[in-house]
């Protein structure tokens, strides 16, 4: 489903813009707080917190990232085990787009893109790269991003044990649990319709319906995430 991406994507921008206002938001809360309270240790801005900052903020985008990278690779890998109508949403090739030919001699080719190819009793147009280019950008996207989220999730732990800032972690696993957890209600149902018509249609007519590996691939990977932060979260309001 070519559409469920740029949603995701929405989600993700909007969610990073959350994380940034709202700790900015808090922290001029905060700031404020401190001034009044005459007992209270002011909350002075400091590089090592600034650093702490950029360090939430590199590990959200950089998992975010790596879904997006880990369903790429997911969907061109169950290409090779269940099948193309299964990653890639098949058109037929009497049904794709014809520009205007003046010319009556020219022969129109079968398709403007990729060859040929028949599933049951349709013909359909896919191009055997594609999913050779998903899975090399995938797998690039999703081990150089989780290498990224490691090393920066390392380095808030050295920098946690030396001085503890709660109210960061609070709002990076706050905004994360938004994150997946609205991804999640998205894809559940979507995955579920997808897979259930490539069930019932795919023996008849594979351009009858979405690909289901996209929004599969998507679920695989967002569900434990947000179950993890859903925990965390939990916990997290235990203590307090």
């Amino acid at each position: 489903m070519d559409t469920i991406f740029p949603i995701v994507m929405m989600l993700l921008f909007a969610t990073a813009g959350v994380l940034v206002v709202g700790g900015i938001i808090y922290l001029v809360t905060q700031l404020v707080k401190n001034k009044d309270a005459k007992n209270t240790k002011p909350l002075n801005i400091t590089v090592g917190m600034l650093f702490k900052i950029y360090l939430y903020v590199i590990s959200f985008i950089s998992l975010a990232v790596s879904i997006v990278g880990g369903t790429m690779l997911i969907k061109a890998g169950t290409s090779y085990a269940f099948g193309i109508p299964f990653s890639y949403t098949l058109y037929s090739a009497t049904d794709t787009y014809v520009e205007e030919i003046k010319d009556p001699d020219m022969i129109q080719p079968d398709c403007y893109e990729g060859e040929t190819m028949t599933f049951g009793d349709k013909v359909v147009c896919f191009d055997e790269d594609t999913r050779k280019q998903e899975l090399i950008t995938g797998a690039t996207f999703f081990v150089s991003m989780l290498m990224i989220f490691g090393l920066h999730q390392f380095a808030l732990n050295r920098l946690e044990k030396k001085s503890n800032t709660p109210w960061l972690k609070k709002i990076y696993t706050f905004v994360s649990l938004i994150l997946y957890s609205i991804v999640g209600v998205i894809i559940i149902p979507t995955a579920i319709y997808q897979l259930a018509n490539h069930l019932l249609y795919r023996v008849n007519d594979v351009t009858l319906y979405d690909a289901p590996a996209t929004t599969l691939s998507i679920l695989i990977l967002t569900l434990p995430l947000w179950i993890f932060f859903l925990v965390k979260t939990t916990k997290m309001k235990d203590e307090d």
